[in-house]
């Protein structure tokens, strides 16, 4: 067995190759060496697939050595390894800096990282990252390629490893760098003179004396030099670090003390900054580091740490984050879901927490409410206020939850909101008492639709990219949300004219109101919008919406439809797989350090899906099935398992994004009957859900996702209205195309009947 190929040189030159399965790699090396010219060492060279960028090594020729395959021949990874190291330790800083940046361009690759990190090159980047000071702009041009080399080489090798190379100097150094003056200054968009011309200084310096790891003749070199003269390629010295200090954090179990112990070394205000920068992976890394700080187990006083970010804008700053962030941007999103799971979990201990009548603060509550609600004309009534149980006020708060919660609720919308509150009981005293809305009852209800509505008993899995605008808009979000929801829960009693035994009625038509408006198409973004949108959905729209239902839920409706939906079913089976047909390209998990991108398409027959990695696409689109050089037979899939569900401290294979999947399968033409998986990241919600119930019609199964359920019901109600139009059985009967021309008046309005 053989493939045909081509060997070139970086300058162009080149030849024809046949590449034969049985001859190892170093063989063919040799070869190319030969016929091409080139002398060194056979281990100081080897083949790069020109497309995807990756060196041919023996574990990966399968994948990169396909039919028609461009390589390139280069310097071997063990070598560039050899040689980086060689530098970084011995060499002067000037000279350091320049190879730094070839350390960058290199660590991107898996094969240079491996090789980088097992001649300790990681040690040497500590080292320098260690004694290197930061006030000096030539210094803060090494720091930032030594911390881009050290997230980039760790990445690869593994994040679990910083636990070997973490100590107490190295955590304070990066510490340094994130509240250094250079580094916020580049958050500003300031930079000093200084620094701009020594970075420019730097710049040609680097590009006229930079190591030239390929064959390449000097008019190229030349212009590449006067290309990059114009360009500030350093990167930005605070993402890294923050990078560096997230991993520390969250995988280390020292990580925690070192940052936080008193003196603390890292401050809220010292992060926040940097959540405002125009560089969105600066901003992501920042509040991965918040986030990992405040979730941290040993991290005692939540609501404190809270309190510090907000003293320090930090809702600013999230309203401003969130402007930028785009649907592509899911890193950032699942980040932004689990702050907001944070914020709002402050309050999940009082809601698991029953009243306690021996707590006096608690009972000052209670006394408040009414002290500030009924005038001294009823001062000694507590059955004006709606308890179940004058007698034991406690009674209404000892369901968890809301517990405990919902008697903040009650004191923060009685002192924030004392006007309204007062209205609401004087007016219910006001009429009969069978027409009476329970503001106490009512108010303990709203608590509770509040907290199954935002979610906050729900355990968090790390992979959430849903996030509701508004819980970052101000300040007590939650009472707030519930100061304006038992004003509507009043409002409604009103509308539905219910009486007390209507009392769970009118629960559901809240749920409902409350359910349309943050699970709408629109994301609310502050109070004032939360109004707006409840007030769109009054009791006569949900009414409305129930009769809809039940003309729907009518018996020869329902006949129709179950005759109707299997095949629309199908229609809507069909069109996912012609989805899957057309292809998609996908990101590789972190755990996969070899490849970045994975293609995949299914045949027109719908039994292969044929794949490939690192595939170079000018429009990053799918490539032809010819070009995908791996193929998994649908009949040896298995299941398709979908990351979202598998719970977080199962993720050891790096399976750590929502819109990720795997395929499990076992290869039936093989001798190894071991279940093996094929992930994916999709780059959308849309082409998660498409694949997903793609590969589901695959394995005999209907498409289910939420977005097959809405192309479902979308069809049928289209279907059912065209068929209770009752014009399409009609012999002859044509829909005009234009609408008709409207007759004449007649000449008179004299009309007779005849009855023959």
């Amino acid at each position: 067995m053989s493939v045909k190929g081509a060997i070139v040189l970086p300058s162009g030159e080149g030849m024809q190759w046949e590449f034969f399965n049985h001859d190892p790699l170093i063989k063919i090396v040799a070869r190319a060496q030969i016929e091409l010219n080139v002398e060194g060492d056979v281990e100081d060279w080897a083949l790069m697939n020109e497309k995807s960028g990756k060196y041919i090594t023996e574990q990966n020729r399968d994948q990169e050595l396909s039919q028609g395959v461009l390589a390139t021949l280069k310097r071997s990874p063990k070598s560039l390894a050899e040689e980086s190291v060689r530098i970084l330790s011995t060499k002067t800083d000037h000279e350091i800096c320049l190879e730094l940046e070839n350390v960058v361009k290199n660590a991107e690759e898996y094969s240079f990282s491996q090789e980088f990190y097992k001649r300790d090159g990681v040690t040497h980047l500590l080292e320098i990252i260690r004694r290197t000071p930061i006030f000096d702009s030539f210094s803060c041009s090494i720091l930032a390629y030594s911390l881009q080399a050290l997230c980039l080489v760790m990445d690869f090798i593994g994040t679990e490893l910083w636990s070997k190379i973490i100590d107490n100097m190295l955590v304070k150094k990066l510490t340094e760098i994130v509240k250094s003056n250079e580094a916020k200054e580049k958050v500003r968009g300031v930079q000093s003179e200084k620094i701009r011309s020594s970075t420019i200084s730097s710049t040609l310096t680097r590009n006229s004396s930079m190591r030239d790891f390929d064959i390449q003749n000097t008019k190229d070199g030349k212009a590449d030099t006067l290309k990059t003269m114009t360009n500030d390629t350093e990167p930005p010295m605070a993402q890294f670090a923050l990078s560096a200090i997230d991993n520390v954090v969250r995988m280390t179990e020292e990580g925690f003390d070192l940052i936080t112990s008193p003196p603390a070394l890292l401050k809220p205000a010292d992060i926040i900054i940097f959540i405002s920068d125009s560089n969105l992976e600066c901003a992501h890394h920042a509040l991965a580091l918040i986030n990992a700080l405040f979730a941290h187990p040993k991290q005692e006083n939540k609501e404190e740490f809270y309190r510090d970010l907000l003293d320090r804008n930090i809702r600013l700053n999230m309203e401003k984050l969130i402007r930028e962030v785009t649907p592509k941007d899911v890193e950032i999103a699942c980040h932004i879901s689990e702050f907001q799971y944070l914020l709002l979990g402050l309050h999940k201990d009082a809601a698991m927490t029953p009243v306690d009548a021996e707590d006096e603060q608690q009972m000052a509550m209670l006394e408040r409410v009414k002290i500030q609600a009924l005038s001294e004309q009823y001062s000694s009534e507590w059955s004006g206020l709606g308890f179940s149980d004058t007698t034991d006020r406690t009674r209404d708060f000892q369901q968890c939850p809301p517990g405990l919660l919902a008697l903040q609720c009650i004191n923060h919308f009685v002192q924030k909101h004392t006007d309204r509150h007062r209205e609401m009981v004087l007016d219910q005293l006001s009429r009969d008492k069978d027409r009476q809305c329970p503001f106490i009852k009512s108010a303990v209800a709203v608590a509770g639709l509040l907290f199954q509505q935002l979610r906050i008993a729900k355990d968090y899995i790390g992979v959430e990219i849903e996030f509701l605008p508004i819980v970052f808009s101000q300040d007590n979000i939650f009472f707030e949300l519930f100061s304006v929801t038992v004003q509507l829960f009043n409002n409604t009693w009103h509308e539905m004219y219910a009486k007390t035994s209507d009392f769970n009625k009118v629960v559901d038509v809240v749920r409902e109101q409350l359910n349309m408006v943050f699970k709408g198409d629109k994301k609310v973004s502050n109070i004032e919008d939360f109004k707006s949108s409840l007030k769109s959905v009054p009791f006569s729209k949900i009414q409305e919406q129930r009769l809809k239902s039940l003309e729907k839920d009518s018996q020869p409706i329902i006949q129709l439809r179950g005759k109707l939906e299997p095949e629309l079913q199908k229609l809507v089976n069909r069109q996912r797989l012609t989805v899957l047909e057309a292809g998609a390209v996908f990101n590789a998990p972190k755990s996969n350090k070899k490849h970045r991108t994975l293609f995949c398409r299914l045949s027109s027959n719908h039994r292969t899906l044929h794949y490939g990695y690192d595939i170079n696409s000018a429009d990053n689109t799918c490539p032809p099935i010819d070009e995908l050089p791996e193929k998994l037979n649908v009949n040896d899939i298995e299941g398709v398992l979908l990351w979202k569900d598998v719970k977080k401290q199962n993720k050891s294979k790096g399976w750590d994004s929502p819109l990720g999947f795997s395929i499990e399968y076992s290869q039936s033409t093989t001798m190894d009957a071991t279940t093996k998986t094929l992930d994916f990241m999709a780059q959308t919600v849309e082409e998660f859900e498409y694949w997903t119930d793609g590969l589901d019609v695959l394995r005999g199964k209907d498409a289910n996702n939420e977005k097959a359920k809405q192309h479902l019901s979308m069809l049928l109600e289209m279907e059912i209205k065209i068929r209770q139009l009752d014009i399409l059985d009609i012999e002859g009967f044509h829909l005009p195309d234009h609408t008709p021309a409207i007759p004449p008046i007649p000449d008179n309005f004299d009309f007779h009947y005849n009855f023959n």
